[in-house]
């Protein structure tokens, strides 16, 4: 049976989301926007700092406590619709903060952005819940891949079309805080254009879970990682994975400190890795589709593994740039495969719960940078690119333990496909039971 090209209303709705989306992080972005902001009002370097830890921690933690309050909910829209709400007024106080308070009152004005940073990180939080139950339901399995890469690739088309009007901004003539209040008001613009265009998506009613009470549900999920192996390894080669990222905001530093490039050369770095990533997406969009993503994240995991091997061999700037390109297209497959492998595991009922649990418990690789940045000044660049090796290697290797969830994947595409009437092989039957015997 020739599957037909996605042409569902809320396929492309879900996709125009996530391009207005990259477009507008863009003008928010932590390190590039927010943080000369702060500077530039005289914040202290730990408020600067604390930033993307909001963002971070704010957006991942709340999801497990949503998991539980969603999961008995056949409709998940009025959720996100609510939040995406608090989300638009948050960044809206922002802009206003700096078109009408700015520096006159600077320590106000600091607060606002901290205060309405962390709203918008837990409405956000709060909101990828819905979002992505009511993806798994509205995007077929096999469109998954293309789905994801049309968001990615395009948003980041918008993106980097986006840094050049955010340059253009900030080196025009507009005084401060105009240029940052104008800032503010295109990337608020832009994603409250993405939240209301995303609830636009007609959500069919899915199958409800238990309803848990909240400590019931803690004490359940020891049990849960216990009996269902399928996500206890795939939750310990995610955590794995993102930690062995720790090197990656450190490559831009070593050029510059141990190769001698050039400032411009990070702006090279930038439109690489930017294009890198969109060529990765696309490349790994068709076996994405075709329930090859136990594969997609083994590649995307060997790239990870090259990418600091290359940083230890590169003799000179110029050559450097691959890293950027090994580490986006990597992190562009694991991306990709990592959500479709989650929502081919995770039983319908109980799929908010496994994304809030997976959610939660990856945020806790966040850290990874801050331990690395206390690791380098210690043991230098070598030894920490060393380590990045050999988490990258640990997590490689603990892939190809993945015979059950490439089971589950293919039964996900055959089941959507109505092939999933056909009795497994013998062969196939073993296969899954030695995979599931030890772990």
């Amino acid at each position: 049976m020739r599957r037909s090209r996605p042409k569902d209303r809320n396929f492309w709705l879900g996709v125009v989301n996530g391009i207005l989306v990259n477009g507008g992080e863009a003008f928010l972005h932590s390190g590039l926007v927010l943080a000369p902001f702060l500077a530039l009002l005289g914040a202290p370097s730990v408020l600067i700092g604390l930033v993307p830890t909001l963002r971070v921690g704010g957006s991942f933690l709340p999801q497990l406590l949503v998991a539980n309050r969603l999961s008995h909910e056949p409709l998940k829209m009025p959720y996100y619709n609510l939040t995406s709400g608090l989300r638009i007024g948050s960044l809206a106080l922002l802009t206003a903060a700096a078109f009408f308070i700015g520096p006159e009152r600077p320590g106000l004005t600091i607060a606002v952005l901290l205060v309405t940073v962390t709203v918008n990180a837990v409405a956000g939080g709060v909101a990828g819940v819905p979002f992505a139950d009511v993806t798994a339901k509205v995007v077929p399995h096999g469109q998954l891949g293309t789905f994801w890469a049309l968001r990615n690739s395009v948003g980041g088309v918008v993106a980097l079309g986006a840094g050049w009007a955010l340059r253009a901004i900030l080196a025009s003539d507009m005084p401060f805080p105009t240029n940052f209040g104008l800032v503010f008001l295109v990337g608020t613009l832009l994603c409250g254009a993405a939240y209301l265009v995303f609830s636009l998506v007609r959500e069919p009613p899915g199958e409800a879970g238990v309803k848990r009470p909240l400590l019931r549900m803690f004490r359940e999920i020891p049990g849960l990682l216990r009996q269902d192996v399928n996500l206890r390894r795939f939750l310990r080669v995610r955590l794995l994975g993102l930690a062995a990222l720790l090197a990656e905001p450190f490559y831009g530093v070593y050029a510059l400190e141990r190769l001698a490039a050039p400032d411009s050369a990070m702006g090279l770095y930038v439109m690489v890795a930017t294009v890198a990533s969109i060529v990765g997406n696309f490349a790994v969009r068709r076996p994405a589709n075709k329930g090859f993503n136990v594969t997609v994240l083994q590649v995307g995991f060997a790239l990870g593994l090259l990418t600091p091997v290359l940083a230890l061999l590169a003799g000179s700037w110029q050559l450097f740039s691959l890293v950027f390109v090994l580490s986006s297209v990597g992190n562009a497959a694991v991306g990709i495969a990592a959500w479709n492998l989650l929502y081919a595991i995770a039983p319908p009922g109980d799929r908010p719960l496994y994304i809030g649990l997976s959610n939660t418990v990856l945020a806790l690789p966040s850290v990874a940078p801050v331990v690395a940045g206390a690791l380098l000044s210690v043991v230098g660049y070598r030894a920490l690119f060393g380590v990045a090796l050999g988490l990258s290697l640990l997590t490689l290797a603990f892939s190809f333990r993945f015979a059950a969830l490439r089971a589950a994947d293919q039964a996900a595409l055959r089941a959507e496909i109505g092939a999933d009437e056909q009795p497994p092989t013998e062969e196939h039957a073993q296969a899954a039971g030695a995979a599931l015997t030890s772990d």
